[in-house]
């Protein structure tokens, strides 16, 4: 396999520079961003830096320096976010280049790409696949093309069948998820191993400016969809207190 030279462009367009408690699930972890993704989801805090087409990153050898600090202070992991990691051409390489220096990786996806989420499986330690509203649903609201679809649905049916760990995780706005949508999402995450439902939190980043004032998730409906997934599939809440 051809390795990267030290100075061109890695995917990684950004990175946390602190380690984080709670992007992958049981370890510290280190946060890379890579810059680009196909859908317009609203509500992403993360669209007006990382969206539209796939960029290039910091170099490789820039990179390096940047996780050395993690690796010194035992971080082992290594979380890859975006943006919509899987349409970055340096992908697998990032992914070797990460296990190389010790890292554990997990990739967050929209699970648009099941090629390549197919193809990274082996190497990866945890995935977490974003699950943005009811399947039909996905073209009004996230401007997902139709045919877009068949490529989602055959990402969660990868996960589920996959030895890898991985969750499905929901970013819920009650206008979004009415519970007449509830049972469809049910039917298609039916054999997960789980399913995450975490409150909308308003940000001044977010993609629409509708949605920057608009109110945080209530708890008591994110209550109320718990109730009803339980269930039917391994369901919690995260990031409600």
């Amino acid at each position: 396999m051809n390795t990267p030279a030290p100075d061109s462009p890695s995917p990684v367009f950004g990175l946390l520079p602190d380690l984080s408690m709670v992007d992958f699930p049981g370890r510290m972890a280190a946060v890379l961003f890579t810059a680009g993704c196909n859908f317009a989801c609203p509500f992403c805090h993360n669209a007006l830096a990382l969206a539209g087409p796939a960029r290039p990153g910091m170099a490789w050898n820039a990179l390096d320096a940047a996780l050395a600090p993690f690796r010194q202070n035992w971080v082992s992991a290594v979380v890859i976010t975006g943006g919509e990691p899987t349409l970055h051409p340096g992908l697998p390489a990032l992914v070797r280049f990460l296990r190389d220096r010790g890292f554990a990786v997990k990739l967050d996806t929209n699970g648009s790409r099941p090629d390549i989420l197919e193809a990274l499986l082996p190497a990866l330690a945890y995935v977490a696949m974003d699950i943005k509203c009811a399947p039909d649903e996905y073209p009004r609201r996230v401007a997902c093309p139709p045919d877009l679809l068949p490529a989602i649905r055959r990402s969660v049916d990868l996960l589920k069948t996959s030895p890898v760990d991985y969750e499905f995780r929901s970013t819920v706005l009650p206008g979004w998820f009415p519970p007449d949508a509830w049972p469809a999402i049910a039917d298609w995450l039916a054999g997960a191993r789980r399913y995450i439902l975490q409150p909308f939190i308003p940000r001044p980043q977010v993609l629409s400016p509708a949605l920057r004032t608009a109110p945080e998730t209530p708890l008591p409906f994110l209550q109320r969809m718990h109730a009803f997934f339980s269930p039917r599939l391994p369901t919690s809440l995260r990031g409600t207190f």
